[in-house]
């Protein structure tokens, strides 16, 4: 931490990344990461590779670049809640060149980069963020302990997933509260305002869900041809993760998206303290936490990769 807080001190101008396909975490992340700095005169620009899909980041969709090219040869690329360069998906664009900082609470991945504050039993990222800004001996802004308090709410599910050892996301939340957020606000960002299509969107996911390994493993899916009726914007899986893990028996659940024509995204979730998702993510060539997960498979198609994830949970729910 100290040699980060140095390395701001020095610099002048930083570029912010996440992850691709990010989530209120990483977004929240990244924009108080900005906003802090702004307010310390140093110059930031934001990247993301999107997809803006879930309801609650979309409207920071237009403060984002989506290619790096800048014009200033000096500064600090910061990558937060990321835990490999390449699912930044700028690592082709040049963001080796300068050095670099990472900001990450994932358990699996790879160490890269100059200045690392990497805190895997932390719930969130933001919980770092904001870590790093008490650090320096600040306080966050109203807007900023928002953008913070939504990266928290996001990634614990308004504390759901939270355990025995969640102690420090609930003081990280008393504080965020005590500058100015609204928990209540955030939900409703979180959890309002969805389409009229959302709700046939989830309906189909249930629908979809299928029971594998003896009930162990659950699965549903989503194919290229559902967004020709159902927009992509209306996307909205998080909504149902807690209702497959709710079905007796189930120790995984999975949701399986064809996003594009020759890629398949993955996303997994527990509710067991014995499973380890990000290192049975990480065996497929992606990563997470231990309760959240993910990968991608290219050059494939939902069915294909359902057969695969049964297979591999074969071995890993025993």
């Amino acid at each position: 931490m100290e040699k980060i807080i140095q390395a701001i001190k020095e610099h002048s101008t930083f570029y912010i990344f996440g992850h691709v396909d990010p989530d209120g975490d990483c977004i929240g992340s990244q924009l108080a990461l900005a906003r802090f700095l702004t307010q310390l005169g140093k110059k930031t620009s934001l990247y993301s590779k999107g997809k803006f899909e879930r309801l609650e980041i979309q409207r920071f969709q237009s403060q984002f670049a989506h290619s790096f090219a800048p014009a200033d040869k000096e500064g600090i690329v910061i990558i937060v809640d990321c835990s490999t360069p390449e699912r930044t998906g700028f690592e082709n664009e040049g963001i080796d060149k300068f050095p670099t900082i990472v900001i990450d609470h994932h358990s699996a991945g790879e160490v890269f980069g100059d200045f690392r504050y990497v805190r895997p039993q932390a719930s969130a990222c933001t919980m770092l963020i904001l870590d790093l800004i008490e650090a320096m001996g600040k306080k966050p802004s109203k807007e900023v302990a928002e953008l913070l308090m939504l990266g928290l709410c996001t990634d614990t599910g308004f504390f759901k997933h939270l355990t025995e050892t969640g102690a420090p996301a609930f003081e990280a939340a008393a504080k965020l509260t005590a500058y100015g957020a609204s928990p209540n606000k955030i939900y409703f960002d979180v959890n309002g305002n969805k389409k009229a299509a959302t709700l046939k969107l989830i309906s189909q996911a249930l629908d979809r869900a299928t029971l594998y390994l003896d009930g162990r493993l659950i699965i549903t899916y989503e194919t290229l041809k559902d967004y020709e009726t159902i927009p992509r914007e209306c996307r909205d899986i998080d909504t149902v993760y807690p209702l497959l893990l709710a079905t007796e028996g189930v120790q995984v659940a999975a949701s399986v998206k064809e996003d594009d024509p020759d890629k398949v995204t993955v996303g997994l979730r527990t509710r067991c303290d014995t499973i380890d998702l990000g290192a049975a993510a990480a065996l497929l060539g992606g990563g997470g936490h231990k309760k959240a997960a993910g990968f991608k498979i290219m050059n494939s198609n939902a069915e294909a990769v359902v057969k695969l994830l049964v297979e591999h949970f074969s071995k890993i729910l025993v």
